[in-house]
Parts: structure tokens; sequence; C-alpha cells
């Protein structure tokens, strides 16, 4: 299982750990998606203060919470190979998933 790679952790997170708190559910690993738009769905720990999801390396989004999962409208993207992170957060403590690896044609 691959350690996600943290870029920098999100302002007040002190200690960030790789545990299964937090899971990408969709995108699935290996998914090709269309172009056009993706609406990514994390699963969290019910007691998540928020979660948020860092794209190909890049800054940490806010995720919004609905039906008890967590959602990101992901529309900025160019076709290609990419990776998803993300990070839940309970005080100042986080969780991040696994490395989730996909494809836009």
């Amino acid at each position: 299982m691959d350690k996600p790679r943290l870029k920098e952790a999100p302002k007040g997170v002190k200690d960030v750990k790789s545990q299964p708190a937090v899971r990408v559910d969709f995108p699935a690993e290996g998914e090709v998606a269309a172009p056009g738009g993706y609406t990514l769905r994390i699963s969290a720990a019910p007691e998540t203060e928020d979660v948020e999801v860092s794209l190909d390396g890049g800054d940490w989004v806010c995720c919004r919470e609905a039906l008890g999962y967590w959602w990101f409208d992901w529309t900025d993207y160019k076709p290609g190979e990419h990776t998803l992170v993300a990070l839940s957060r309970l005080g100042n403590v986080a969780s991040l998933s696994t490395t989730r690896r996909f494809k836009v044609e």
C-alpha cells in the first residue's frame, strides 16, 4: 500500500496519521473518467469535523458534507493520469487516505 505524499498539512493540523479513518470512494482505483466534470465522494468516520482533498499534489481544498459522505465537484482538470488523497480532521489530528490513481480521457 502506497503512503500518500503530504505536500503540507493544512493549517491547524499538528499530527497526521495514515489510518483508514478516511477513504476515497469515487473515483475508483484505475477508473477512466470522461472530461467535463466529476464529483469525488469520500467516506470518513462519523465524528469527522471536515474533509479536504489534494489532487495531483496540489493545494488542499475543502469538501462539503451531505448524505453521510463528503463531496468535491472537480471541474478544472485536463485529460491524463491523476492522483487524489483525502484528509479528514478531528481537532488538530488528521488522517490520510491511501493515494487513489485514475485517468481522464
